[in-house]
C-alpha cells in the first residue's frame, strides 16, 4: 500500500478526534492571535455601533448592508447589488466573550488539521513529495475540514512549496451551499487566481494569509515534541527518533471583521468570520518551516452581539445609553445584529412620561426599559431618594416654621419649671414649702424637666441614639415624677390613716428619696435590659428606626414603637 493511500484512511479518525487546544474560554482572548484590519482606507464604529463608509466607494453601495446588520432582515439585501464582499472592519480587540462557546468547534477543526498536516510535512518520507501527485489528497483534506462544523460555509488550504513565495502555491476552497435544500459541496482550484479573492476594500484582505506568513511580530508558538521510533512491524526502520512540532493555543487567528459574501451580484445573507491558522514543515536543520495555512468561514449570523460588554472586545461598549443616567441591558437571543439593547434608568433617576409614541416599548417609570432605537429620558429623583417614579418628592417635607414653634412653646414651659425650681429654693424657709419637703419639690420638677425632654430629641432626625436616649427620658421622667407623688401621698395616708393612738413614726423626706432611689434603680435597670436587647436586634435586621409613610406615600424615619411605650403613653394621660 502507497503511503498516500495509507494517509487516507488514517485521515477520518483523526479529523474526528477532539483535540482541544483551548483548554479555558476565559483566556481565549489573551491567548489566540488576532487578525489585523482591512487594507486601504481606515474606517471604525461610531459609538452607536454602526460602521463607516470607506471614502473609495459611495454611501448608498453598501447601505443594505448596513441596514441588515441592524434589521437581520435578509429581504434588504435581495434588492441591493454587489460587485465585492463587504467586510466590517475596525474590530481589532478581541472576539466577545460568547463567541467562543460556538466556535469551539471550528477551532478544534483548525487545530486538529493543521496538527495534522504538521505531522505530515514534518516526516521525513512526504518531506519532498510534489503537490500534483497528493492532489487527490488535499482535496479530501479540505473537504473533510468543511464538514467538521455545520457552521463552516467555507474551508480552504494554501500550500507553499517555496516559503519566500509571496503567492502560495496551492489554493484549494471547499464551499456549501447556503441553501439547506440541496446540500452539496463545491470545490474549486483557485491556486491562479488568488489576487481574485482579494478585491479592494471593503472586501476582506490577506491579512489571513500574509499575517500568518510574515507576521509583524513573532509567529505563533510551537511545542515541540520528539518521538521515539518502537515499531515492530518494520524491519529496518529508517529512523529511532523524529523531531516534530505542534501548533499551541496561539495559532488560531481570526479576521479584523465579520463578512457578507457576495455572489451573482446579491449579497448572502449571514455574515462571515474567518479563522485560520498555519501548518509547518522542517528545515535540514530540523527547525519549522512555514507551509501553508488552513482557513474557515463560519457563519455567525446565530452569535448575539453584545454592545453593553465592557473591554475592548467587538462593539463592546457602543450603546447609545447614557453611560450616568441608564444602564445598558442586552436582548438576547437576536442574532449578529447591532441595536438589540434596552436602556433602562440608574437608581436615583427616574425617565418622565413621553408623548405617545415617543416610548414603544411600554409605559415609563422605574425600572422599564426602552430599547434601541427609542432611548428614554432619565432626570434625577428628589435629591434624598433612593429610587423614585416622578419627580414628587419621597421624603415628607419638614414644615420648619411649625416645628420651631412647638420647639418654641415646649421651651418656654420648661423654662416656667426651670423657674419654679430657683422660686421654691429661694422660698425653702416658707411653711407651706417646709411642710411640703423642699427636696421631694425639686425631685418633682426635675422628673417634669425629664418629661418635657423628648420633644427636643424630636426635633432632630431621627437615629439610633436619640431613639434610646428617648426612651431613657421618658421612663426615668416618669418613675422620678409618679414615685415621689405616690410616695407623698402614702407618707401622708400613713399618718392620718392610722388607727392606733400612739404616734407613728414620721418619714423624713430623705426616707423617701431612698425609696425612690429603690424605684429609679429598677426601672434603669429595666431600660438597660432593654437597650441591650435593642443592640442585639440590630445585629439581626430588627432596627430600631423604621421608615414610614404618609397617605400621599411619602416616606419618613420614626423611632419604632412597641407596647410598652403605648402603655407609658396612656398611663402619662390617665394621671
Amino acid at each position: 500500500m502507497s503511503p498516500v493511500l495509507f494517509l487516507l484512511q488514517l485521515l477520518p479518525p483523526l479529523l474526528s478526534a477532539q483535540v482541544t487546544i483551548i483548554s479555558e474560554l476565559g483566556t481565549t482572548t489573551e491567548s489566540i492571535g488576532n487578525g489585523t484590519g482591512a487594507s486601504g482606507a481606515t474606517y471604525s464604529p461610531d459609538p452607536s455601533g454602526s460602521v463607516a463608509t470607506p471614502s473609495d466607494a459611495p454611501e448608498e453601495d453598501w447601505m443594505p448592508a448596513e441596514a441588515f446588520l441592524f434589521s437581520g432582515d435578509s429581504t434588504v439585501l435581495e434588492r441591493a447589488e454587489c460587485d465585492r464582499a463587504y467586510s466590517l472592519s475596525g474590530q481589532s480587540g478581541p472576539l466577545p466573550h460568547g463567541f467562543f462557546g460556538p466556535l469551539r468547534s471550528s477551532m478544534d477543526a483548525l487545530a486538529n488539521m493543521a496538527n495534522f498536516l504538521n505531522m505530515i510535512f514534518q516526516a521525513s518520507d512526504l518531506r519532498e513529495s510534489s503537490v500534483r501527485d497528493d492532489m487527490e489528497w488535499y482535496h479530501a483534506m479540505v473537504r473533510s475540514l468543511l464538514e467538521a462544523d455545520p457552521l463552516i460555509r467555507h474551508a480552504l488550504l494554501t500550500f507553499d512549496a517555496d516559503p519566500a513565495a509571496p503567492v502560495p502555491q496551492l489554493v484549494l476552497r471547499a464551499s456549501r451551499n447556503p441553501a439547506p435544500v440541496y446540500q452539496n459541496i463545491l470545490l474549486q482550484d483557485l491556486s491562479s487566481r488568488w489576487e481574485s479573492l482579494h478585491p479592494p476594500a471593503p472586501a476582506p484582505d490577506d491579512t489571513w494569509f500574509s499575517g500568518l506568513k510574515f507576521p509583524d511580530s513573532p509567529g505563533p508558538t510551537l511545542s515541540k515534541r520528539v518521538l521515539f521510533n518502537d515499531l515492530s512491524t518494520l524491519d529496518t526502520p529508517k529512523w529511532g527518533r523524529g523531531d516534530s512540532y505542534v501548533t499551541n493555543r496561539s495559532g488560531v487567528r481570526w479576521a479584523g471583521g465579520p463578512f457578507l459574501e457576495c455572489e451573482d451580484g446579491r449579497f448572502l445573507p449571514g455574515w462571515l468570520l474567518t479563522l485560520s491558522t498555519s501548518f509547518y514543515g522542517l528545515k535540514p536543520d530540523l527547525s519549522p518551516e512555514f507551509r501553508g495555512v488552513i482557513r474557515v468561514d463560519v457563519n455567525v449570523q446565530g452569535f448575539d452581539v453584545n454592545q453593553c460588554a465592557t473591554g475592548d472586545a467587538w462593539f463592546a461598549n457602543t450603546h447609545e445609553c447614557n453611560r450616568t443616567t441608564m444602564e445598558c441591558e442586552p436582548i438576547p437571543g437576536q442574532g449578529f445584529r447591532l441595536g438589540q439593547y434596552c436602556c433602562r434608568c440608574r437608581e436615583g433617576y427616574y425617565s418622565p412620561p413621553m408623548d405617545e409614541g415617543g416610548a414603544p416599548n411600554g409605559s415609563n417609570g422605574e425600572g422599564v426599559s426602552v430599547c434601541y432605537p427609542a432611548l428614554p429620558i432619565c432626570l434625577p429623583c428628589w435629591p434624598g431618594c433612593g429610587s423614585c417614579v416622578d419627580s414628587a418628592p419621597c421624603w415628607v417635607e419638614e414644615d420648619w416654621f411649625l416645628r420651631a414653634w412647638v420647639l418654641a412653646v415646649q421651651g418656654f414651659f420648661m423654662l416656667l419649671v426651670f423657674i419654679s425650681m430657683l422660686v421654691a429654693y429661694q422660698f425653702r424657709r416658707s411653711r407651706r414649702i417646709r411642710a411640703s419637703g423642699l427636696l421631694l419639690l425639686e425631685t418633682i420638677l426635675f422628673g417634669s424637666l425629664l418629661l418635657y425632654f423628648p420633644v427636643f430629641i424630636l426635633y432632630f432626625r431621627p437615629s439610633t441614639f436619640r431613639c434610646i436616649l428617648l426612651r431613657w427620658v421618658r421612663h426615668l421622667g416618669f418613675a422620678i415624677v409618679y414615685g415621689t407623688v405616690t410616695l407623698k401621698m402614702y407618707r401622708v395616708l400613713k399618718v392620718f390613716l392610722s388607727r392606733t393612738a400612739q404616734r407613728v413614726p414620721y418619714m423624713s423626706s430623705v426616707h423617701l428619696l431612698r425609696l425612690l432611689g429603690f424605684m429609679v434603680v429598677t426601672v434603669s435597670w429595666f431600660l438597660c435590659a432593654w437597650t441591650v436587647g435593642v443592640l442585639q436586634n440590630r445585629d439581626r435586621n430588627i432596627p430600631l428606626l423604621i421608615t414610614s409613610t404618609t397617605s400621599d406615600g411619602q416616606g419618613f424615619n420614626v423611632c419604632d414603637l412597641d407596647r410598652w411605650d403605648y402603655m407609658m403613653a396612656v398611663g402619662g394621660w390617665i394621671t
